[in-house]
């Protein structure tokens, strides 16, 4: 896979993502829970954004939007009644693939501004991977603290 077709992806990853955390975070009844949806909607949302000035210097076409929502509302719907730890734990899968997409983003980066959404990329697939791990009991401590350690993320619930 090229540079073009993997910086389309993972912009579509993190279409899907924060339409899958934003549905959670609606149905989610535990304030806690809810409010750790909504930061990893926030999360998804600014990496999100990160990619589109790399997506119009590469005149890429975003991709296949309402398919990634309308995946991201069977994931959601699929999720009804799972335990929250089995639901973060079903996240290190997803994150173990995309890193290892990343990490190719990051070595396929043709200028600075590229290296550098890629590094953010990898460290927000990073954080999510350690959010999964604490919420799902793997590791302790606070579940967002890397989540909202990220600039991006910060800069982003400044808004």
């Amino acid at each position: 896979m090229g540079a073009d077709e993997l910086w389309v992806e993972s912009y579509q990853g993190e279409v899907l993502g924060e339409t899958l955390f934003g549905l959670l975070a609606e149905r989610e009844e535990d304030p806690t829970r809810r409010y750790q949806l909504e930061m990893l909607t926030l999360l998804e949302r600014s990496t999100k954004v990160l990619a589109e000035p790399v997506l119009e210097n590469r005149r890429l076409d975003r991709g296949d939007t309402a398919a990634s929502v309308s995946n991201a509302t069977a994931f959601a719907d699929a999720l009804e009644g799972v335990a929250w730890e089995d639901f973060a734990a079903s996240i290190l899968p997803v994150t173990t693939e995309f890193l290892a997409k990343y990490h190719q983003l990051v070595e396929l980066a043709v200028d600075g501004a590229e290296l550098d959404v890629a590094k953010a990329y990898v460290a927000h697939e990073e954080a999510l991977a350690t959010f999964a791990r604490r919420s799902s009991g793997q590791e302790s401590g606070d579940p967002l603290e890397a989540v909202l350690g990220l600039p991006h993320v910060v800069a982003a619930g400044s808004r």
